[in-house]
């Protein structure tokens, strides 16, 4: 393995200079060593993974459409089975792919999570907990996952505006259905809806022109 002396990397192809500097490469004595992270083998394994899940999950549904056809009272379980094995095959999918930014993956795996909690809600009684609970509880979730990609991308912190304005959207339909007496627990809608309006306000007062141009870039406001 070759090294640069004047910028201190070590290169691990064939060639004779510097990528950075093209300085003359010197031989470090380093043999057959490899500082690359071994990325495609990960990414084999995570697809096998999905191929393994997949596979037992098509398995288990058809076991219960079996019980089914043979007469078992199983309706209201297959469905509740059917939409946590669909959850879990989309977020492993979800997880593998690098083709989508990791606020649509926050986004689209908190919504589909919170539709298949709704519907294991009504197929286990309608008891309404999914209203009361599931939904601030996705907001407040939401809300803390939008500042972490904050602080995590800062350089391209003012991209979340977007998440952020959802948010706020999000937080007019829990108070629009709080009023309609459909979600029963005031203190949970409260809470997750204070916290969206004071990230969006302090990122618009914090963030100053870059807050003020993402909103008129993507929203014209």
């Amino acid at each position: 393995m070759a090294e640069c002396k004047k910028c201190g990397v070590h290169i691990t192809d064939d060639t004779d200079r510097c990528p950075f500097c093209r300085c003359v490469l010197e031989d470090d004595g380093i043999k057959g060593v490899n500082v690359y992270p071994d990325v495609e083998n990960k990414v084999k394994v995570w697809r096998h993974i999905r191929r393994i899940v997949l596979f037992l999950s098509i398995c288990a549904m058809g076991g219960m459409f079996i019980a089914l056809y043979m007469g078992a009272d199983i309706f209201n379980w297959t469905v509740v089975v059917g939409l946590i094995l669909l959850y879990v095959n989309l977020a492993i999918y979800m997880t593998i792919t690098e083709r989508i930014g990791y606020m649509f993956k926050t986004l689209f795996l908190t919504l589909t999570i919170v539709l298949i909690l709704i519907g294991i809600d009504y197929f286990t009684g309608n008891n309404r907990w999914s209203y009361d609970y599931i939904l601030p509880t996705a907001l407040m979730f939401l809300d803390f996952s939008c500042v972490l990609l904050m602080l995590i991308n800062r350089r391209n912190w003012q991209s979340y505006i977007s998440l952020q304005l959802f948010n706020i959207f999000w937080s007019v339909v829990l108070m629009i259905l709080l009023q309609l007496d459909i979600i029963r627990q005031p203190v949970m809608v409260i809470i997750p809806v204070a916290a969206s309006f004071i990230i969006f306000i302090g990122t618009v007062i914090f963030g100053g022109r870059r807050a003020t141009d993402e909103l008129k870039r993507r929203f014209f406001i």
